[in-house]
């Protein structure tokens, strides 16, 4: 599943672009991540996401133009190659195509833009952070190894590399994967998959378009590590090794936040035929949300890792999750991914690493602990 399910929408010029920075926004704010999770990420800084998104629209549908226009003369010739009753084929070319144009179209105006995503030592930075973040969990050996094991054999690539990889006529997935990407691969998004027994980590050009929006390689690195490593959680969760092995950290959301979940009509059906037993349907209901959640604590885990490796401030540190978690502000949830809401100010915010390493005072809302791979936590 995707780290986030939201287009950005976005128009000022790429000099302007350089001078706009969250911090500016927070610098005189008296919110902190601490304090205030949702009104440091979210609405202290409206307004530069406003004009950021305004930039990256207009720069997208000036690639997606001048790539549409180098694009159709290649499509028209590969259709007269391919017969139109192979239709699935017609359109796996199409959209390899297209998004061959694209990234062609991107690196044109956007220097450096798949390097955080291609860079080798960027790739191998954040597998070592994962290996870290296992090893600092109360797994037992056998499991750590297994999960390094599979973190091991991740690819991190971007949709076009995919679409090189997937030469099958009949293949529904990259159909599928063409829809999250968007069929001209400009859709804000990111993903986990497998394809032909590799497992895949994809980030779509409309994702590494955003990351110019930081100002530097650095920067863009923070803003997408959270990304990457809660797609790469997706390969060690519970749809991969079961829920046992998570049961303390399901349990402990299942127990303290399961009101914070939205219901699927299968979720609502397992909970009226268990009317008498709400336990059971609260439990349901965190497993409806168990592989985004996973997936994000791993994400979590892996954030801390990179604070204390880089012995990041406190300052530094707050604007790191504000630039890296401020894409989830106003996302909904739809029976899988918990709202952003939630995944700001409970699962991030509460987290022990975090508010351990930001020193946050117990300036909490509410009295419900922070929920760990190990359970409930005090903060």
């Amino acid at each position: 599943m995707s780290f986030k399910h939201k287009n950005v929408l976005a128009v000022c010029t790429l000099a302007t672009l350089a001078t706009i920075s969250f911090s500016a926004a927070a610098a005189d704010s008296r919110d902190s991540v601490c304090s205030n999770p949702l009104q440091r990420i979210c609405n202290d800084t409206l307004a530069q996401r406003k004009e950021r998104d305004v930039y990256v629209s207009k720069l997208k549908n000036e690639i997606a133009q001048e790539a549409g226009i180098n694009a159709a003369p290649r499509i028209d010739q590969m259709r007269k190659k391919i017969r139109p009753y192979r239709f699935i084929k017609r359109f796996l070319e199409t959209t390899k195509i297209r998004n061959q144009e694209i990234m062609s179209s991107a690196k044109k105006r956007i220097s450096g833009f798949e390097e955080v995503v291609t860079n080798p030592e960027n790739v191998n930075k954040i597998k070592n952070y994962m290996y870290q973040a296992i090893d600092t969990s109360t797994f037992d050996l056998t499991t750590k190894e297994k999960f390094k094991n599979v973190i091991q054999t991740i690819v991190v690539g971007n949709f076009s590399d995919f679409l090189e990889k997937s030469d099958l006529e009949n293949n529904v997935l990259a159909q599928m994967l063409g829809n999250a990407c968007g069929s001209d691969g400009l859709i804000d998004n990111a993903f986990a998959t497998t394809l032909k027994g590799e497992r895949y980590v994809l980030i779509c050009p409309g994702f590494l378009i955003t990351l110019n929006q930081a100002a530097s390689a650095s920067d863009r690195f923070n803003s997408i590590l959270q990304a990457i490593s809660h797609e790469m959680g997706h390969h060690i969760d519970n749809s991969k090794v079961g829920n046992e092995l998570y049961a303390p950290y399901l349990s402990c959301l299942a127990k303290n936040y399961s009101d914070r979940f939205t219901k699927t009509k299968e979720d609502e059906k397992f909970c009226k035929a268990n009317a008498k037993d709400p336990v059971k349907c609260n439990v349901q209901v965190a497993l409806s949300h168990a592989g985004e959640l996973i997936a994000d604590q791993w994400g979590i885990r892996t954030t801390v890792v990179h604070v204390s490796s880089e012995a990041l401030s406190s300052a530094d540190t707050d604007q790191m999750l504000t630039d890296s978690w401020a894409k989830l502000c106003g996302t909904g949830d739809e029976g899988i991914h918990p709202t952003g809401d939630f995944r700001i100010g409970s699962l991030m915010r509460k987290n022990p690493g975090i508010s351990g390493y930001l020193s946050c005072l117990s300036t909490e809302t509410d009295a419900k602990p922070a929920c760990t791979f190990a359970g409930e936590s005090a903060m």
